[in-house]
């Protein structure tokens, strides 16, 4: 009788973890995105470990590649850079999620002199373009790279803005709204 009530006591609890595992990955991600499976290149790992360190707060998921023609925008949807201002391609792309939550901070630990580029959606920008107003040694560029371009306006209008950096550590302040679309590319000098 004992042993019988332990195996449902045990069989409870993992059912618990598994729904409060389920509602986090719901909170996470809404029904219509998709989580693309990364395959770090050990090549990209390499170059973006020697080049810059990236922590997000909160904490999610990302990754890097190559910033070309036809680079997955985020890890959470399927959208691709379709077109990019010339002085990002070949740089190397920090892909996070699509729709980062209010309160996301950004710290670069930049390990080589680099141009670093940040850009956001302009509509629905998570605050960052009081935020990027507010930073002087942030320029903003004429130009930004564009995504899904075939389907819709959304991806077409986005705001750039560039700093050269030395080595060391770079804050990009927390958003003040959801939502705050945004990507990195560093070109190392």
């Amino acid at each position: 009788m004992l042993a019988r009530r332990k195996s449902r006591i045990s069989f409870f609890i993992l059912l618990l973890v598994l729904i409060s595992l389920f509602i986090l990955m719901k909170k996470n991600f809404s029904s219509n995105e998709l989580l693309i499976p990364v395959e770090l290149d050990q090549g990209i790992a390499l170059r973006a470990s020697d080049l810059v360190n990236v922590t997000v707060t909160p904490a999610f998921n990302y990754s890097f590649t190559t910033m070309t023609k036809g680079a997955i925008q985020h890890l959470d949807r399927n959208y691709t850079y379709d077109n990019i201002p010339e002085v990002l391609e070949g740089g190397l792309l920090f892909q996070g999620i699509h729709r980062p939550p209010k309160g996301t901070s950004i710290r670069l630990e930049v390990r080589k002199p680099a141009t670093v580029y940040f850009f956001f959606h302009s509509r629905v920008d998570g605050g960052y373009s009081q935020i990027f107003a507010g930073l002087p040694a942030w320029k903003k560029h004429d130009q930004a790279p564009q995504y899904d371009v075939k389907n819709g306006d959304h991806g077409l209008d986005m705001t750039m803005y560039f700093m050269h950096v030395d080595p060391g550590s770079y804050s990009i302040p927390a958003t003040t709204a959801d939502r705050a679309c945004f990507s990195i590319v560093f070109q190392e000098h």
